[in-house]
């Protein structure tokens, strides 16, 4: 066999078992979130962050956001002053959508849902992974206080986004 085929081969198999490995942590990271969740303990879910105003980021910005007592927080995964940003405890999600547009695509990542939320004068937007949304509106919902809702389930059936409702 000649030795560029071996390569290829190598490279194949090795790409394989990282997807199942990450695959797996992903489902394992999902499930205890949703365990928290029924439970009553805080959690926290990966979620891109940008908004209007002040303090929160202007452009899209990878972090945590966790909820536990009182107001949801964010923070920033990668920066120097990692401080947490406080979010509303009480706000209305307006619609759930795909990401859209290349540029919002490699800025944030292909596979999330991006959630356009008003509270009082801030509108901010929250691009979460698919297979989070579930559990992060869940956990928005019941332990932020207040509560984040959602405007019309409607909203998120003429989007045609695919996510399941079990905690809608």
């Amino acid at each position: 066999m000649p030795r560029w085929l071996i390569d290829l081969v190598s490279i194949a198999i090795a790409a394989a078992l990282t997807a199942v490995i990450v695959g797996f942590l992903r489902r394992w990271g999902l499930a205890h979130r949703e365990a928290a969740l029924r439970e009553g303990k805080p959690t926290s879910f990966e979620a891109f962050l940008r908004a209007n105003v002040a303090p929160y980021p202007r452009r899209w910005r990878y972090g945590w956001v966790n909820v536990g007592l009182g107001p949801p927080s964010w923070k920033p995964r990668f920066s120097l002053r990692r401080q947490p940003v406080a979010l509303s405890a009480s706000a209305t999600i307006e619609t759930i959508r795909r990401v859209a547009g290349m540029k919002e695509m490699l800025l944030t990542n292909p596979d999330c849902l991006v959630l356009q939320v008003r509270a009082d004068h801030l509108q901010l937007e929250l691009a979460i992974m698919a297979m989070d949304v579930p559990s992060a509106l869940g956990a928005l919902k019941s332990r932020s206080g207040g509560g984040w809702r959602l405007v019309d389930r409607q909203t998120v059936v003429r989007r045609r986004l695919v996510w399941n409702s079990r905690t809608g």
